[in-house]
């Protein structure tokens, strides 16, 4: 089955489903949206495959309500919480027996500004994540809704920065948040990825996650990530919002597959008919009449592999969860006992047992899921409890009295059925993926996997044919060739003290479909992705003063004249005349710039891409991404009221600039490669004349 972006519900076609949030509880998904201006209503729909939504009704109404921001919901403490913050004026808690509601108040206004959003940590305590100016906080939650322990998690978008989500995944936490302005074209999700759940995040090297500020769906914002129905894949949902000449229209939600290699998370902004999410091996929603009882078990007939995934909904002191079954004699089981799980393995020559601490109470519902992999790990809801030992093939099902609800089983893990689905582009594909996939290794420096490319070959959707960028991510130390769909290239290594550089590969015609096959036939190409960009040109951005010749940067905002044309690599220079020279003065060349959007408040530097220039009498390289981070910078003699000449040139990672003629710096990157424009940066009121034309080499 296909799909395309964006969706609504068919019961509410031109209904408004802005900061979406999707809850998965047994089988079913169940999908929150913020509430219009003047209702006072949550409305709540349900799916059974992440495409088609039924709308359920209210989960809850009251006059509070109006303007309810960002619903969420979880399972914690044996029931539903649900938190929204009508108009923005500190939230409430609900709660309820179902995940559909109905839903009481539990508490009055507990502030906390906006986009609370839940999570359940291991100890099966619950937490609340939420926006803050500080970036986003996370603080701890009791069963009546008091909150305590705020910390703050270091994540932020150089600004306002809102719409956290956290989950869990083979090994890392990922946090994923957005910003700055709902109505601006470069509103963005952005994520970061822990051990932890409670500190010590490292923002992703491909930071933003999903951004968009050309043709197409834009303002791509507040999203929620759940697990797909096939059990393997994890899926994003998020909003768009379009414009017409009469305003903003009502925000629509977008449902893009993500990608993993480690801490590496990716995803594509999709618009065009794509793979659905596919289903599970097994499944069923009452195991009391699709199993089939043998002796003392209750069964399925089909069996699982060695690696799969299995998620069940059961409660029961006593009951046992069964894996890996052959005979009476030789399976795995998982008992729930008070406090702890009874995890014992039966081999026909005895049986072997270990003891887990469990702190969620089996008197009540919960959804255990098993990832059996090289490693395993078990999860209650969605919480890891235990990292285990390899299981074997076999039936599963249940032992003991107890009460079972959706039970479903796929023979993957961990991401195993990527390989199912064409990769989007444009968008990155990593290491963990295609032919041979199984072959890469984890870095021990950045936690992303890596292999050897002999060769690849990759399944790809796009919106329609075209000229496209491949750029990777790779570490060579001598000349590689290489082919890509029989096309003949040749890399020559740059010197750096990073392993890992972005190399262009060159431009490819690709179809709306097909497959790109990547071959080594001399040296070693160790990569651990590659970025393919769409060539496409960008609008002219021009907003400096023109006189005489002269680019004169405007007193009241910075000033960018970005060119259309994209490029792999730059060699870009001007003249310039600094009237006098202040601290606080930046002006420069752009290299490799994209995604600019400077509507409504934004981050400064509203833009992706390198900046090369002065700031007062430093020369300065920085890297921009809404935000200004420095890389490298050098002292000059430099003096107002002369001419100079500024030259900087950017291919294959290495950043050369050059100052009337002189090599000054020579510094590389260690960043995913993109096609880019040149352009020029003057912070408002500077005191500097640029000469213009632009020159692009």
């Amino acid at each position: 089955m296909k799909y395309r972006n964006p969706l609504v519900s068919i019961d509410h076609p031109t209904a408004h489903y802005g900061d979406p949030f999707v809850f998965r509880y047994q089988g079913s998904y169940y999908l929150y949206v913020s509430t219009p201006d003047g209702a006072t209503n949550i409305r709540v729909y349900r799916s059974d495959d992440l495409v088609n939504w039924n709308y359920l009704g209210d989960a809850v109404k009251e006059p509070l309500l109006e303007a309810a921001y960002a619903p969420e919901i979880i399972y914690a403490y044996n029931r539903f919480y649900l938190i929204t913050s009508p108009k923005g004026n500190g939230h409430y808690i609900y709660v309820g027996d179902l995940p559909e509601g109905p839903y009481i108040r539990l508490t009055d206004n507990i502030n906390s500004m906006i986009d609370g959003s839940f999570f359940v940590g291991s100890d099966a305590k619950l937490h609340l994540l939420r926006a803050d100016h500080a970036g986003i906080a996370l603080l701890d939650v009791d069963e009546s809704g008091h909150l305590t322990n705020r910390r703050n998690l270091d994540t932020h978008l150089n600004a306002w920065t809102e719409g956290p989500s956290l989950f869990y995944r083979n090994g890392y936490y990922y946090l994923t948040y957005c910003g700055n302005h709902l109505l601006s074209k470069g509103y963005r999700i952005a994520y970061a990825t822990s051990t932890r759940f409670d500190g010590e995040f490292v923002e992703g090297d491909n930071n933003p996650l999903l951004i968009n500020t050309g043709e197409g769906y834009t303002r791509l914002g507040h999203n929620s990530v759940t697990l797909g129905p096939d059990l393997d894949g994890f899926y994003v949902i998020y909003h768009t919002m379009e414009q017409d000449t009469l305003g903003f229209l009502p925000r629509k939600f977008m449902v893009e597959r993500l990608q993993f290699s480690g801490r590496l998370m990716h995803a594509s902004v999709s618009s065009f008919e794509i793979e659905a999410p596919h289903r599970p091996y097994f499944e069923t929603h009452v195991p009391m009449l699709s199993l089939k009882s043998v002796d003392k078990f209750l069964l399925t007939e089909e069996a699982t592999e060695s690696r799969f995934t299995l998620e069940t909904s059961i409660k029961g002191i006593g009951a046992s969860l069964i894996m890996g079954y052959i005979d009476s004699s030789h399976y795995h089981e998982i008992e729930l006992a008070e406090h702890v799980l009874k995890i014992t393995k039966h081999d026909g020559h005895g049986s072997f047992t270990s003891i887990v601490p469990c702190p969620f109470d089996f008197t009540h519902f919960h959804t255990i899921r098993l990832i059996a992999d090289e490693k395993s790990e078990l999860l209650i809801d969605n919480a890891l409890i235990a990292t285990l030992d390899k299981f074997n093939a076999g039936r599963i099902g249940f032992k003991g009295i107890g009460s079972y609800g959706y039970t479903a089983f796929t023979n993957h893990a961990n991401g195993s059925s990527d390989a199912e689905y064409p990769c989007v582009l444009p968008g990155i594909i990593d290491a963990r993926h295609g032919r041979n996939a199984s072959e890469a290794i984890i870095d021990s420096v950045d936690e992303i996997y890596h292999r050897e490319l002999t060769t690849t070959t990759y399944d790809y959707v796009t919106a329609h044919g075209g000229k496209f960028a491949l750029f990777a991510y790779a570490h060579i130390n001598k000349d590689v060739a290489l082919t890509v769909n029989g096309q003949a290239i040749t890399i020559k290594p740059t010197i750096s003290e990073y392993n890992y550089l972005p190399y262009f590969l060159g431009y490819f015609d690709l179809a709306t479909s097909g497959t790109l096959s990547i071959e080594t036939l001399k040296g070693n190409f160790d990569f651990k992705y590659f970025t393919i960009d769409e060539v496409r040109p960008y609008k002219l951005k021009d907003l400096f003063i023109h006189d005489n010749g002269w680019l004169i940067p405007k007193g009241n905002h910075d000033s960018y004249l970005l060119e259309e044309e994209l490029h792999s690599s730059h060699d870009v220079e001007l003249e310039f005349v600094i009237d006098a020279i202040r601290p606080n003065d930046v002006f420069g060349l752009l290299l490799e710039t994209r995604e600019y959007s400077n509507e409504y408040p934004q981050a400064r530097f509203p833009l992706l891409g390198y900046l090369v220039g002065f700031e007062g009498s430093l020369l300065v390289v920085d890297r921009l991404h809404y935000g200004r981070l420095r890389i490298y910078d050098r002292p000059t003699g430099i003096k107002d009221g002369e001419i100079h000449r500024i030259r900087a040139t950017l291919s294959n990672g290495k950043i050369e600039v050059y100052l009337d003629g002189t090599l000054l710096i020579v510094t590389t990157i260690s960043a995913p490669g993109h096609l880019g424009g040149g352009g020029l940066y003057a912070s408002y009121g500077s005191a500097v004349r640029l000469r213009h034309p632009l020159k692009q080499g």
